[in-house]
């Protein structure tokens, strides 16, 4: 009796041993990560688009302001239709519901500040939901501009639900000359994130190299992260080192896991 109680004992322990090094070596909650990241840089570039664009050259989306009135906040309006017949292809995406912009001054305006919100918005059949708040800090020395951004109650629902907020700081360093050209700009990123990953385990993840964007890329439908790192860690398990690449027009990004090299191509 006592040695079937042994089996079944070291049975249960090995399998549990089995269990945990397959959710150590998972990546998982990194690719819920890096899939947050991209929908919602996604979301900035369409509030970007839409004050300088906004109204004359697409079929969709449509847009319409409200409450103009420079004493007050203003609302900026972001319709892509309802889904029918078609959802609003735009940029390699299938997009559907409004984004909600109320700003004080113009995106790209020294002390703007947005914040945005989503009405059944989807992309690619996620549903998009939270506050996103930008503030414009304006010129912090004569070569560079920066942004503030904060991510507050935000979630990703398709296949499970991904839960995510952030404080990132964004800093303009290049293509500010021509700020009607939206693909000549190049960005730096560093700040830090928190949630809850699809398969139910908290993460955080912070910014250990600047992460570089270059906006070029997405006039060819890539992501337009391209260099930079990042430490991204489940809770109960061990870091992973996110590596964003070489400066390349592409999604490929390395995590790197005890030794082991996971090569990950960014939903896009």
């Amino acid at each position: 009796m006592k040695k079937e109680f042994l089996i079944i004992t070291l049975c249960i322990y090995l399998f549990s041993c089995q269990e945990d090094s397959v959710k150590e070596s998972t990546t998982i909650g990194t690719q819920d990560f890096l899939l947050a990241e991209n929908l919602f840089n996604d979301v900035d570039r369409i509030i970007e688009e839409a004050f300088i664009y906004n109204g004359y050259y697409k079929n969709c989306p449509s847009y319409v302001n409200l409450n103009q009135d420079t004493s007050n906040l203003d609302t900026l309006i972001i319709n892509f239709g309802n889904g029918d017949p078609d959802d609003c292809l735009l940029y390699g995406k299938e997009r559907k519901g409004r984004i909600i912009v109320t700003y004080n001054k113009n995106f790209r305006d020294s002390l703007s500040k947005l914040s945005i919100t989503f009405d059944n918005y989807y992309i690619n059949g996620y549903r998009i939901q939270g506050q996103r708040i930008i503030e414009n800090k304006g010129r912090v020395n004569p070569n560079k501009y920066m942004y503030e951004i904060e991510l507050i109650g935000a979630s990703i629902i398709g296949n499970g639900s991904i839960n995510i907020e952030s404080n990132m700081t964004k800093e303009w360093i290049q293509g500010y000359s021509n700020p009607e050209n939206l693909f000549d700009n190049i960005y730096s990123i560093t700040g830090t994130a928190t949630g809850n990953s699809s398969n139910g385990i908290n993460f955080q993840c912070n910014i250990i190299e600047e992460i570089i964007m270059d906006t070029k890329c997405r006039n060819q439908n890539f992501c337009d992260l391209i260099s930079g790192k990042a430490e991204f860690t489940p809770e109960g398990f061990s870091t992973r080192s996110i590596n964003y690449g070489d400066s390349i027009c592409n999604c490929n990004v390395e995590i790197l896991l005890n030794e082991n090299v996971y090569h990950i191509i960014i939903p896009n």
